[in-house]
């Protein structure tokens, strides 16, 4: 046997010794037409520059007599390559439409809840107008919605636009005073120290009322002095729907049974609210 040979298997058992090599491996069946094309270019060029030549190769075959068959090779794989590429670029195609019906799908959820999070404002501005009246720009309301983990915010108003920021628009059920109105059904505070300076007196009292970080307090927009926060219960043994937090500048204190009244004669509306949200908002939220 010639060791002309080689030339003719050398290339197979070279890609066959990378196969054994993982990253190789993967390199090849991520590229598998490239390979194809590259190996039907190795057999066309090994036709051409062989084509003439009378020296053995294997079997008492020489180069000129198996011209024809590495020609025959040549295009086996080549046509093997191009029907793949086809199929690959049919699927990237397949691939590209989904991710963007994906993506148009995603961007008309967030545009569903940001609608739903004005529409639940506006109700809250309108269901507790004599809310806002009485603190004349100094008071907020924000409706949150439990998912099991935490609180999303639903919708929040306040007269003042600073106040009115979404803010984080997720906070954990075991933090702040929402926490502590979600374990006892309602919660109000009043005469929280003024912030001042660094707010070391306004920190050092809420932490001692409840548990939260330096930090979460640092970032707050609105530096209430007084909360009232009342739990929506489910009309089952379900865990409850969520929660609604209301809080003014001043230390005077909420007037929670005016509010209440409010959310006896507006019950079922909130609740809606608060119900109709569930389908927009997933468990890993």
């Amino acid at each position: 046997m010639s060791e002309e040979i080689f030339f003719l298997i050398g290339y197979p058992i070279l890609i066959l010794f990378s196969w054994l090599f993982p990253f190789l491996r993967r390199l090849f069946l991520q590229h598998k037409p490239e390979l194809l094309g590259f190996s039907a270019g190795y057999y066309f060029l090994l036709a051409d520059i062989k084509s003439e030549k009378t020296e053995l190769v294997a079997f008492g075959k020489c180069w000129e007599e198996i011209n024809n068959y590495l020609v025959v090779i040549g295009v086996i794989f080549g046509v093997i390559g191009i029907l793949l590429s086809a199929y690959e670029k049919s699927k990237l195609k397949n691939l590209n439409q989904v991710v963007t019906l994906l993506d148009d799908a995603n961007q008309k959820l967030v545009t569903i809840r940001s609608e739903y999070y004005k529409l639940c404002s506006d109700n809250l501005k309108s269901i507790f107008a004599l809310f806002f009246t009485e603190t004349s720009g100094n008071g907020r309301v924000s409706l949150y919605k439990h998912t099991g983990k935490n609180f999303i915010l639903l919708g929040r108003y306040s007269q003042n636009p600073t106040y009115n920021k979404i803010g984080r628009g997720e906070y954990p059920d075991n933090e702040g005073f929402i926490a502590m109105g979600w374990e006892d059904g309602e919660f109000e505070i009043k005469d929280i120290p003024m912030w001042k300076g660094a707010g070391t007196q306004y920190k050092s009292h809420v932490k001692s009322k409840c548990n939260i970080s330096d930090e979460v307090l640092q970032n707050i927009n609105m530096r209430s002095k007084s909360f009232y926060i009342y739990r929506f219960d489910n009309h089952d043994a379900t865990n409850p729907l969520g929660i609604i937090v209301f809080e003014k500048i001043e230390a005077t204190g909420i007037d929670k049974n005016t509010v209440k009244e409010i959310i006896n004669a507006q019950n079922n509306q909130i609740k809606f609210l608060l119900k109709t949200m569930k389908s927009l908002i997933s468990d890993s939220n």
